[in-house]
């Protein structure tokens, strides 16, 4: 298995500050001053302590976060006696017929990527397509685990800067399956339908659960996702509101796009990555899903996409952010 890099601005970049709907730098206070005093001051701030405690803590998070990872799996591990045991393994059976269908198609190669759109996906918007792939008892015994591994582990790293519910499927013990459905589905579609961002290959990724709930995150703000490809699948359950939107890609800012789309559980929704985009709030109920960020160091390598520059390589002890040393 290749070693994996972070971009050394991992530990600066794109802190996201949810009371202010803010992404920000942090290198040290006058500089994080300099820049966001005045933003943060028309956007409400009365106190500048909590603000900078709050951007502190989320540096301190991601420089301990391989340890963490690390840590809390080795917990989950010893402790945590899964509900549904079946399910962590995994099986095609627990995915829809035509979603093993288009990935077998595009493994294939034998129909071009318009001939395999029309036939297989709904398109929502421009290159974001819809299809259902996890059967309904799947989803049902996921959800019911994913609450009850919340119940019972309480040591667990969020998922991202973004969310706070949610859990990182190392941790969860879904990594093994994770990786084979890539192999066997994922990385073959992405090959057909996103060829200019697959690359040489996606060779890493980064997956996670997510869930709405009143009283909890509720909604997602206007971002980008750091990766190529993004995967996202709906679980359930009952719910309303909470639609995905999306606009244009971060290299196309002339461009006045928007498409809605609800998020229907068993169907994944997969998109480029630097597609922008975000969820309405949610108006009752709660909804989890399961996110792939599929990466592929070939592309990435070239330009780290939160910092926009060639990427400053730091050591992880996981699949970090999915940048390699390139071979000569």
């Amino acid at each position: 298995m290749s070693k994996f890099y972070r971009c050394e601005c991992f530990a600066s970049h794109n802190v996201f500050l949810a009371k202010y709907r803010l992404h920000v730098k942090y290198q040290n206070e006058r500089q994080f001053w300099n820049d966001y005093e005045g933003v943060l001051k028309e956007k409400g701030m009365k106190d500048r302590g909590n603000v900078l405690e709050l951007v502190k803590s989320e540096v301190q998070r991601r420089l301990n976060l391989d340890e963490m990872i690390t840590k809390n799996t080795e917990h989950a591990k010893k402790n945590y006696v899964p509900l549904h045991p079946q399910i962590l393994s995994y099986k095609r059976e627990w995915f829809d017929p035509k979603f093993i269908e288009l990935a077998e198609v595009c493994a294939d190669g034998l129909l071009s990527k318009s001939q395999i759109i029309q036939r297989y996906l709904e398109e929502i918007g421009a290159e974001i397509y819809t299809i259902r792939a996890l059967k309904p008892e799947f989803c049902a015994k996921l959800v019911q685990e994913l609450d009850n591994f919340n119940d019972k582990i309480l040591e667990r790293s969020r998922p991202n800067t973004m969310n706070t519910s949610g859990v990182i499927v190392e941790e969860f013990g879904l990594l093994d399956f994770v990786n084979q459905a890539i192999s066997e589905l994922l990385s073959p579609i992405s090959r057909i339908i996103f060829p200019e961002w697959y690359g040489s290959g996606t060779d890493s990724h980064k997956s996670f659960s997510l869930m709405y709930e009143l009283g909890k995150d509720t909604e997602l703000a206007y971002h980008y996702d750091n990766a190529e490809i993004t995967f996202n699948f709906c679980l359930g359950n009952m719910y309303s509101g909470a639609e995905v939107y999306f606009t244009h890609m971060t290299s196309e800012e002339d461009k006045h796009e928007y498409y809605e789309a609800d998020h229907v559980p068993g169907v994944v929704m997969f998109h480029r990555a630097r597609h922008l985009h975000g969820t309405l709030p949610l108006l009752s109920g709660s909804r989890y899903n399961l996110l792939t960020w599929l990466r592929s160091s070939s592309i990435r390598n070239k330009m780290c996409p939160m910092c926009k520059s060639a990427p400053k390589l730091i050591s992880s002890s996981h699949m970090g952010d999915g940048f390699t040393i390139p071979t000569l």
